[in-house]
Parts: C-alpha cells; sequence; structure tokens
C-alpha cells in the first residue's frame, strides 16, 4: 500500500510546511485563493507594457519582464514569508516612471531603471536594519486601521472604474457610468453572485464569480475569445541591464530616486498593514512577517530594475485571495505557477475581462473596510488623521498619499491639541520626511 503523503492528506509534506491546518485553512483552499489572486492582478501583466511602452521601452520584452519578476517575487513571498501574497508591478509608479520621468523630464528608460534599481537597494537596506520595525511601530494603531479600510475603499475603486461603473465627469469629477454598458450588467451579476454564494456558506465563490462571468462575457461581447492559446515569451533583451550611470550624481536621479524610494517604501508597507490585518495575522507575529515581506518587496523593485520592468511590489489585489481563504504560502506559490503559465498561455489567460475581475475587487473592499468601526473617531485628533488616511487612497488613487496625509495630519493635530506625549520620535521624523518630499519640486 503507497503510505506516503499527498497534496491532499491532513499530514502532507506541504500541510507541514506551510502549516496549512493551524491556520484553520486547506491545501484545496490555498490553491483557490492562489488562482483568484492571479486571476485579479493578470491584467498587470498587459498593462504594464503598454504604460512602459510609452517610454520607448520593447512591449513584448516589458510583458517578459514583468511575468518573470512576478514569479521570483511571488515564489519568494510563498516559500520565505509563508503569506498567501502576490508580487507584482505597482500600477501608478509605472505611470511616474513612462510619463513623468521619461516623456516629461526627458530622461530615458535607461536613467528611469537605473532610480529605480537604487531606489529598491535603497529600500532594501531599510528592510534588513531596525529602521523597517521603527517605521511599522510607529504607525498608531487607529492610522493602521484606517490604511486597512482606505485599501479597501482603494480597491473597491479600482474595480468600479475597471468596468465603469464610475467614471470621470467633467462637471462633477466622478460620476455613474452607464447601465447599459455590458461590461457594468456582467460587473453588478458578478456582486450578486458572489454575495448570494457567500451568505450560503459556498466556498470557491470568488473564483466561481470570476469564471461564471468571463464565460457571461463571452455571450455579452466583453470576453474576446483568443486567435490562439500557445505562444513563446518575447525576449527580455531589449530592456535586460540597461541601466545609465552617466546622471548617477545630478540633482535630477536624487529626485527621481527620492520619488521611487518614499512611493515604494509606504506603498509597501500600507499594503503589509492592510494585508496582515485582513490574514488574521497575530499580533505578535506581524512585525516578523511584515519585515520579512518588506524585504522580498524591496528585492522585488531591485530585480525589476535589472530585468527592464517598472517597480513591483506586494499587490493590494492579494486581498481578492485572503477573502476567498488563503492564508499560507501556498496560495503564493500557487499564483507564482500561474504566472509562469502565463508565459506561454498569455493569449489565453488575458482573456478574462475587467468585469469578471471587479466584483472581487469590489466585495474584497467591503471586507477591508470592515475594520473601520474599531477605529476611536470620537477622539478628533484620532479621528481626523484616520478619516483623511482612508479617503485619500481613493481620491487620490494612492495609498502612500493616504499614509502621507493620516501621518502628517497626525502629528499637527495632536501637537496643536497639546497631546504631545502621543506623538512617537519616528514619527515626527516621518512627518518631516513627507512635508520636504512635497516642498522638494518646488525648491529643484
Amino acid at each position: 500500500m503507497n503510505t506516503s503523503p499527498t497534496i491532499g492528506s491532513n499530514n502532507s509534506f506541504w500541510d507541514r510546511k506551510f502549516n496549512v491546518r493551524e491556520r484553520g485553512s486547506t491545501i484545496k483552499r490555498e490553491i483557490f485563493a492562489g488562482i483568484t489572486s492571479f486571476l485579479c492582478v493578470s491584467y498587470v501583466l498587459a498593462v504594464n507594457p503598454i504604460i512602459l511602452g510609452a517610454s520607448g521601452m520593447n512591449e513584448g520584452a516589458v510583458f517578459t519582464a514583468t511575468a518573470i519578476c512576478g514569479i521570483i517575487i511571488t515564489l519568494l513571498l510563498g516559500i520565505y514569508t509563508n503569506m498567501p501574497y502576490i508580487g507584482i508591478s505597482g500600477m501608478g509608479i509605472n505611470a511616474y516612471f513612462a510619463y513623468t520621468v521619461v516623456i516629461q523630464m526627458h530622461h530615458t528608460f535607461m536613467f528611469a531603471l537605473t532610480a529605480e534599481l537604487i531606489a529598491g537597494l535603497l529600500i532594501l537596506l531599510i528592510a534588513l536594519t531596525p529602521i523597517k520595525d521603527y517605521i511599522f511601530e510607529a504607525i498608531p494603531h487607529n492610522l493602521k486601521l484606517a490604511v486597512t479600510a482606505g485599501i479597501g475603499l482603494f480597491i473597491a475603486l479600482i474595480g468600479l472604474s475597471s468596468v465603469g461603473i464610475v467614471v470621470s465627469n467633467q462637471g462633477t469629477i466622478i460620476g455613474l457610468g452607464s447601465f447599459t454598458d455590458p461590461n457594468v450588467i456582467i460587473a453588478i451579476i458578478g456582486i450578486i453572485l458572489i454575495t448570494a454564494m457567500t451568505a450560503r456558506g459556498i466556498k470557491g465563490t470568488m473564483f466561481i464569480a470570476i469564471i461564471a462571468c468571463a464565460i457571461l462575457g463571452v455571450f455579452l461581447g466583453v470576453t474576446k475569445l483568443p486567435n490562439s492559446i500557445l505562444s513563446l515569451p518575447p525576449s527580455m533583451a531589449p530592456v535586460f541591464m540597461k541601466l545609465d550611470v552617466s546622471e548617477l550624481l545630478t540633482a535630477d536621479m536624487f529626485f527621481v530616486v527620492f520619488t521611487f524610494l518614499f512611493v515604494n517604501l509606504f506603498n509597501i508597507v500600507g499594503v503589509l498593514i492592510g494585508l496582515s490585518e485582513q490574514a488574521e495575522v497575530p499580533e505578535a507575529d506581524r512585525q516578523r512577517v511584515n519585515g520579512n515581506c518588506m524585504k522580498v518587496a524591496a528585492l522585488g523593485t531591485t530585480i525589476a530594475g535589472l530585468f527592464g520592468a517598472s517597480p513591483h511590489i506586494v499587490a493590494v489585489e492579494s486581498a481578492a485571495g485572503i477573502a476567498e481563504g488563503g492564508r499560507t504560502g501556498i496560495s503564493a506559490i500557487t499564483s507564482a505557477i500561474l504566472f509562469v503559465i502565463a508565459l506561454f498561455f498569455a493569449p489565453l489567460l488575458m482573456v478574462i475581462p475587467a468585469a469578471a475581475t471587479a466584483p472581487v475587487l469590489i466585495v474584497v473592499g467591503l471586507f477591508m473596510l470592515m475594520c473601520i468601526k474599531a477605529i476611536n473617531f470620537e477622539d478628533i485628533t484620532e479621528g481626523i488623521p484616520a478619516f483623511l488616511t482612508i479617503i485619500m487612497m481613493p481620491f487620490t488613487y494612492s495609498i502612500g498619499v493616504g499614509i502621507e496625509w493620516g501621518l502628517v495630519s497626525y502629528v499637527v493635530v495632536k501637537l496643536l491639541a497639546g497631546r504631545q506625549k502621543d506623538i512617537s520620535a519616528i514619527m515626527y521624523v516621518l512627518a518631516l520626511i513627507f512635508i520636504v518630499k512635497e516642498i522638494m519640486p518646488f525648491i529643484m
């Protein structure tokens, strides 16, 4: 009789290695969670090459670089940190890379990759020293909860805008999209499906909803069937190791490195705070877990600078897999395997439309927003900074900006209220850094 452990057994190697039962999960649930997270971030593989292509980079090469970086970072997150997180190129910072550094500042993409590499090394240095612990510990409890809630609204906005439920409006800034749009119809059906299945206790609701919405999209003309299924990944040669150190000591290089450093650093900090809260990481373990994840994320930006992709971070969309029940590195490893498959089956995987993943992001936004009830809004010196943290993330489309406003307002409000004892030394330092960051463009 075969007595070797299998992937589905209660005492398998995978169960023991990743503490699956200890974290109240199952291997099957972890796999579904990994698939869900991947499907929610797969759009980046299509979008990132287009954005970086505007800077003169070869789109095919960027696609391959983005996928390979995603494989490396996500595998490390799974194996090294044993967390259900996925690593991918950060949206927003890639636009800064292409449209600001290259197009507006008139630098080459090699200049931008060099600045990115330096910023990644600096973040890695922070992650390898006690500085990272001071940063995580310095953020007050109410602000940590606010970061989680703000990320929830941010994720929901990504979902709502990706299908046209929320649209830009010249008169009112934002407005309501058309309910005759098939993307909107599919997204609404998806939300209803997830809600109904979750209420009935059905497992794998996020994954089921994505597949169901993608199939529905075929009949409504949203899901475009591919002309081919298999394709070889393009070469990375046009962007691999394309660095330019000729302007290493210039003011522009300092400014761009500074921006990459702080946008990425506090995006990483904010996402990890939010995800660790959602993943129910024990309070005693959070400092260690978040520190390890920061090391991987910093390494990700460093590798991306060498390979020819924009800065990589821990994806906020990891929350979709966590909501699906993912609690261990098996979820991340599953996502990494799908990245490998994507390299060769990109035409097939890219048919999943935004209308199929948007419902997941919207519902996950609700799950993350639930922590708002634990925030102390009655004390206005706590409530205003928390409120600003929450609303500035979706309203500025930046997690980093939300953290910035929350931290600076916390210090200012507490000082004006005569509550200096509530402010740690590192909070003063962070607030000063953020203020300098904002005024630097006017000085230089």
